[in-house]
């Protein structure tokens, strides 16, 4: 038999083999034969091989191959694991599948997130998600944002916000702590026909426990795009309502909604731009220092509204600078590097930066950022995978070939490859 057609014979037993190895596997263990391990939940014992737990869980190959005291043990035992789900975990070692049900996703979830096995904590999610609705989402987002499943708690809030008018009836939505309901009714993305859902949403969960909330209101009330509703309906909230009637800090809110509507001169501050924004609100374009002409160089920002073909004004940078990188990132806006002009006794001049700030559009702040490791300008720089990339650029004597990277949950920039 020639060389060449052997990689074909043996890519052809590739699957018959490693479906054999496992079938051959799990009747070792079912007859307890050449089993190293026992795993116990309360009086259940689970008989299976180290080598096959290690080889679908990190969590298990720290164990068993690290200083752990459970290397040398044939017995671990788990107290914070559900019999049924470590029972299905192992199962899904020795045969690749598992069985997910209403019934069983709320204990196989954690397990799996606790054991590291990724494939069935992502068909957890998955069947969790495939399971959304009106009534439960709330407690599915919460569900997930206790065991970290990104992912699924952001397809949760998405469902919340899309189906608003149907969540906030139901029995979930009543039982929010205030801190869960501001966020949820602060959204951008909250799909409502008109602000006063909104409001009548958050009447709606007060009166729910009017004693012990009634206190939240007017906290609550900032979420409320105020100025978007009308004058009759503020006029009469004001008149009639009395959890509004009975509270100095919710009547000062109404004014000033009611100071947008009669006094155009309020329509222009930032904090009435930012009240008045609708919901799912279209993107905005900003417009961050530069040039004007050859010598000026630029501090302010501007902001373009494309619904209104309008700017406003913005909070300036620290510095005058231009040729610098910008990109958003969580939300904030990252002006990275570039020339800035300084001032040194009166008399101006110019330097290649390292230096970084952010803007906050929730505060229309400018902050400090970590400096980057090198003076750059006429850089490229990008946001992949929630981390802030730099590439390049010209420090005043070099074009660059560095890349550094802003990692934001430590706060540091990180060199890469060039």
């Amino acid at each position: 038999m020639d060389q060449q057609a052997q990689p074909y014979m043996l890519a052809s037993l590739t699957r018959p083999h490693s479906e054999q190895l496992l079938q051959g596997l799990q009747l070792l263990r079912q007859d307890h034969e050449l089993c190293d391990i026992v795993l116990r939940v309360g009086d259940a014992k689970i008989h299976a091989h180290k080598v096959v737990l290690a080889s679908i869980s990190p969590y298990f190959k720290a164990m068993f191959t690290g200083n752990l005291s459970e290397k040398e043990n044939s017995e671990v035992e788990f107290q914070c694991i559900d019999e049924a789900a470590l029972q299905a975990i192992v199962e899904y070692a020795y045969t690749g599948t598992v069985f997910i049900s209403q019934d069983t996703v709320e204990s196989l979830l954690p397990a799996a997130n606790l054991l590291q096995v990724k494939l069935v904590l992502k068909e957890c999610c998955a069947f969790l998600e495939s399971q959304l609705d009106a009534g439960n989402c709330i407690g599915i987002s919460r569900f997930a944002e206790t065991y970290g499943c990104h992912d699924l708690c952001l397809a949760a809030t998405k469902f919340i916000c899309q189906n608003f008018e149907e969540v906030c009836q139901t029995e979930e939505f009543f039982e929010l702590t205030r801190a869960e309901l501001d966020e949820i009714v602060s959204n951008d993305c909250l799909k409502v026909v008109t602000e006063e859902t909104v409001f009548y949403a958050l009447e709606s969960w007060i009166k729910y426990d009017v004693t012990e909330r009634q206190q939240h209101l007017a906290q609550l009330l900032h979420c409320v795009r105020l100025p978007l509703l009308s004058v009759k309906f503020l006029t009469r909230l004001y008149e009639a309502n009395h959890l509004i009637r009975d509270d100095h800090a919710c009547k000062h809110l109404l004014n000033e909604a009611l100071k947008y509507h009669f006094m155009p001169e309020h329509r222009l501050s930032y904090q009435t731009v930012l009240s008045t924004r609708p919901r799912c609100a279209p993107k905005v374009l900003l417009a961050v220092g530069g040039k004007a002409g050859l010598f000026a160089t630029l501090e302010s920002m501007e902001m373009y509204f494309p619904q209104t073909d309008s700017w406003i004004g913005l909070a300036p940078l620290s510095v005058p600078r231009y040729e610098f990188g910008v990109a958003v990132l969580d939300q904030k806006v990252y002006v990275v590097g570039g020339i800035a002009t300084h001032m040194r006794q009166g008399i101006s001049y110019r330097r290649h930066e390292s230096t970084v700030e952010s803007w906050d559009p929730d505060s229309n702040t400018w902050s400090t950022v970590e400096r980057m490791a090198e003076c750059r300008s006429t850089l490229g720089v990008v946001v992949l995978a929630g981390e802030l990339y730099a590439l390049g650029g010209y420090d005043g004597q070099y074009y660059l070939q560095s890349v550094e990277k802003f990692v934001p949950k430590v706060k540091e920039w990180q060199p890469v490859a060039p």
